[in-house]
């Protein structure tokens, strides 16, 4: 009697060929993969810092509007929070919310612009949120953080980009028409937060992202 080293068979299609790898459950693009992780690590070391530090270091890196109208306001964080705000979140709800948002939306521009481009835009969005929150109420002391002006504007290349594909209806207003509607119901949300006590919502910023990212897929370096 022989013992031979038998090899498993491999998977194979109804033709004889090798049956073709399944996609994974989660096809996540790995720059949107790693930024989703980054924000929620940043949340995770907020929460186990001591309350004091929390405060201290929440307070810094988020976009506070009066620091660049206040006379010697500004500082150092006046440079670095119209970026860092982007990352930090004010719950889980918030955090949730968001990752979920950054999931379909930042996917969808790193599929269609590729990693660089996506990334940009982001950033621009972001930067294009937080000023237009400045322009609005230049002198508040409020902090502003969240990722939400920057997820409103890929929110719009998306589907600026779907249309212009035919793959979603333009209508007459094309995107003007969603537009209106996203800035209406940011505006709506943030005056039902504040009726109801659960804090201030940044509608501006999601305005001024969610226009900024048409402006910016209307430039021929976003285009192509």
């Amino acid at each position: 009697m022989t013992v031979t080293p038998f090899r498993r068979p491999e998977n194979r299609d109804p033709k004889g060929g090798p049956s073709p790898k399944h996609p994974p459950m989660f096809n996540i693009p790995p720059v949107t993969m790693y930024a989703l992780g980054l924000i929620v690590a940043v949340y995770v070391i907020f929460m186990v810092m001591p309350e004091p530090m929390q405060n201290r270091w929440g307070y810094d890196l988020a976009f506070v509007a009066a620091r660049y109208t206040t006379p010697g306001g500004m500082n150092e964080w006046a440079i670095i929070s119209p970026i860092t705000h982007l990352f930090l979140h004010g719950g889980w709800l918030h955090l949730a919310m968001n990752g979920m948002m950054f999931l379909a939306f930042a996917s969808a521009a790193e599929r269609m612009l590729g990693a660089k481009k996506g990334i940009l835009l982001f950033f621009l969005c972001g930067l294009a949120g937080a000023a237009t929150q400045f322009a609005l109420n230049p002198v508040s002391p409020i902090p502003m953080i969240g990722a939400s002006g920057a997820l409103s504007g890929l929110f719009a290349a998306v589907i600026l980009r779907l249309q212009e594909a035919g793959q979603m209806p333009a209508g007459k207003l094309g995107i003007w028409g969603i537009a209106a509607f996203w800035i209406g119901l940011s505006f709506f949300t943030a005056w039902i937060g504040g009726a109801i006590g659960i804090g201030d919502v940044a509608w501006a910023a999601h305005a001024g992202g969610f226009l900024a990212g048409i402006g910016l897929m209307k430039m021929n370096y976003f285009k192509y």
